[in-house]
């Protein structure tokens, strides 16, 4: 029957010099343990960052061992029910070893461990199928101590269990490379580390944090003096994709950087980054780890290339809008400035930008800009491009002068070159109120041919000028009004609106309202224009309480009618039957089988359609209503016609069928 032996003792070490589990096996057992069988029970060991209660160790006489711990504490990780188990273990007056150990939270991975007591010299080695190895050779004797940690094909998901559990943790990859540590009785005091990482794949619970094929080279250098960390380090991310919400980035990049670190805080005191195809950024923060908060930054960029910037770093933190669907593209310097919670300074430079709407609203081309902006001083920007396009119209060079103070941008004349006009805009003023943006305008438009606004925006050739004046324009809480009435000239008659109003109007799907009114409109001039036939005459056009939702109509009172006065009214044989085929058949029909036929043109008396959109239904009227019957056309003169129209409720999208029918084909179609 084996002989048992059992001691109870607590060990307190004063440093956590004896990497890992194994450091209580120091212990004052005078011979090497061959034909007895020893059962060790160890109430306690701690040290810094350490500690393992419930401790037993079972030495058989096969020279094998037996390590249980009923909790583990190492580096804010706890482990319960740990169990060690040694092929052959040694131990002697002078050193302790376990050969073919295995760890039952690692079963794949069996380890080596020496220990010599008298040189304090620690060697731990785990390795794994695929070459793998973790390896940890440390000499505590010396001054200052110093231990090493060599890995080789390590498979980073082993560190899972050390890591944070709310944040990416790793599944898949490797690591090669060295680390460093050495130190004094106080502690750590340098860490030295060259690391390669292949393949590496992370993710979080959320999915809002993932990487995928991460491959590139660490290398950090830090030694700690006057109660902080004093270091350095270089990243180059060579391959592998990275997403972290809502930023999706690809390999490529490099860091070099270097800083403090005083337990509160990090203060990177200089940083160069290269971002692929984009250039070169310096930057330099200071952060309050434990707050998570920014507390001061510097970022500078020279010769940046805008498109890439701002597809891949700006965008992605972008509401969807008309802003983010401009595709610019040229060069920029950029200096930012933070502080105290809040940009503090922007200097901007554009060289020979463009900005291109995506979807054909806008684009500037030629811009160059020099904007020195300040939170606290009074400055000036100095921006000018070589020419444009706005909603199709083509836009002549300019140069603007911005006065600019915090959070205030006053423009106090400008000029926009538009056709043979121009575009004056005076008193233009952009500020935030409350975190709110708003501006206000006004502006006139000098005199533009007609024929050059139509060829350019793809209409009919209309004759004429346009000119106007916009008392002022303000912009607030995502409304666009105009307070006053906006007033044009076309077809040598006026046109004038009121209470327009324009919600959203860089959203994907603007609201517009308000009232248009048309006097004295030339119908010669605007039949000639749609080739709808001939009309001589004037006309007045009224639209109220008209709503559009993505530029659709959706609501309005319509209505159309001779203006008041004398004039000639002729109208063409083309024009009734086109105007039939809008209001119904009657009138065309009734032509076609009259000798009425054989005449070119006929007088009129009145001209007048109504349309009340709701629902999508057009509710008609015209001059004179006659039960389920209304006329369009009054006749006058010699010879004379009358057009009248049968259909009251007309489906608003035929409507508009009949309509692009009669401009395309120039001629009505009658049933």
């Amino acid at each position: 029957m084996l002989n048992k032996i059992i001691i109870y003792t607590t060990f307190r070490l004063p440093s956590c010099r004896l990497s890992g589990l194994l450091s209580f096996c120091l212990f004052f057992l005078p011979v090497p343990l061959y034909a007895v069988q020893i059962t060790l029970n160890v109430a306690d060991v701690t040290a810094s960052s350490f500690t393992a209660r419930g401790i037993k160790v079972v030495l058989a006489q096969k020279g094998s061992a037996e390590f249980s711990i009923d909790k583990l504490h190492m580096a804010d990780n706890t482990w319960h029910k740990v169990h060690v188990h040694c092929a052959e273990f040694i131990l002697s007056s002078d050193r302790v070893t376990c050969h073919k150990g295995k760890l039952d939270a690692i079963p794949d991975m069996p380890f080596t461990f020496s220990y010599e007591f008298a040189a304090q010299r620690l060697d731990l080695r785990f390795s794994a199928k695929a070459n793998e190895l973790w390896q940890v050779s440390a000499d505590f004797r010396a001054q200052p101590w110093r231990a090493t940690v060599q890995l080789r094909n390590a498979q980073v998901k082993r560190l899972a269990d050390w890591l944070p559990p709310d944040g990416p943790l790793p599944t898949q990859g490797t690591l090669i490379g060295t680390l460093v540590v050495s130190g004094d009785k106080a502690g750590v005091r340098q860490i030295n580390a060259d690391v390669h990482l292949a393949g590496i794949a992370a993710a979080d619970a959320s999915g809002l944090h993932a990487a995928e094929k991460l491959t590139g080279k660490l290398h950090v250098d830090a030694t700690h003096t006057s109660q902080k960390w004093n270091w350095r380090g270089a990243l180059d991310w060579q391959s592998g994709e990275l997403f972290w919400q809502p930023l999706y980035l690809r390999g490529g990049h490099t860091l070099q950087a270097s800083g403090q670190w005083d337990g509160a805080q990090l203060n990177v005191t200089q940083a160069v980054a290269n971002l692929p195809e984009v250039g070169k950024v310096e930057l330099n923060a200071l952060w309050d780890v434990k707050k998570s908060n920014l507390l001061e930054a510097r970022v500078v960029g020279k010769n940046l290339s805008l498109a890439n910037a701002f597809s891949d770093y700006a965008k992605p933190f972008m509401v969807k809008d008309a802003v983010t669907a401009a595709e610019p593209k040229g060069r920029a310097d950029v200096d930012w400035q933070y502080r105290n919670g809040a940009t503090q300074a922007l200097h901007v430079k554009l060289h020979d930008v463009a900005i291109v709407d995506s979807k054909k609203r806008f684009a500037l081309h030629g811009i160059n800009a020099d904007i020195p902006w300040h939170a606290q001083q009074q400055s000036e920007a100095h921006m000018a491009f070589a020419d444009g396009e706005l909603m199709g119209l083509p836009l002549g060079a300019t140069q603007w002068q911005i006065q600019m103070r915090g959070k205030s941008f006053i423009l106090p004349t400008a000029t926009l070159p538009l056709l043979d006009g121009k575009l004056e805009v005076s008193d233009f003023h952009l500020q935030s109120v409350n975190e709110v943006w708003e501006w206000d305008f006004a502006s006139k438009l000098t005199s533009i041919s007609m024929q050059k606004l139509s060829a350019a925006l793809h209409w009919p050739e209309m004759h004429g000028s346009l000119s106007g004046s916009i008392p002022k324009v303000s912009y607030q809480h995502k409304l666009l009004k105009v307070d006053g009435t906006l007033l044009f000239k076309v077809f040598d008659g006026e046109v004038l609106a009121n209470n327009l109003k324009l919600f959203d109007p860089f959203g994907l799907a603007p609201r517009l309202s308000g009232n248009l009114d048309m006097q004295g409109l030339d119908l010669d001039l605007l039949t000639r224009t749609f080739s709808f036939g001939n009309i001589q005459g004037r006309i007045d056009l009224g639209v109220h309480n008209l709503e559009l939702v993505s530029w659709h109509p959706v609501r309005f009172d319509a209505k159309l009618g001779s203006s008041p006065g004398k004039y000639r009214k002729r109208i063409s044989q083309k024009a009734v039957e086109n105007i039939s085929s809008l209001g119904g058949a009657g009138g065309g029909a009734a032509l076609q089988r009259s000798f009425l036929r054989i005449f070119k043109s006929f007088g009129y008396d009145s001209i007048g359609l109504s349309c009340a959109l709701r629902n999508n239904i057009c509710t008609m009227a015209g001059t004179e209503d006659r039960g389920n019957a209304f006329t369009i056309v009054k006749g006058g003169g010699i010879p004379a016609i009358t057009v009248m129209g049968y259909n009251r409720k007309v489906d608003w999208s035929e409507l508009i069928t009949r309509l692009k029918r009669v401009l395309q084909d120039n001629k009505a179609v009658i049933k």
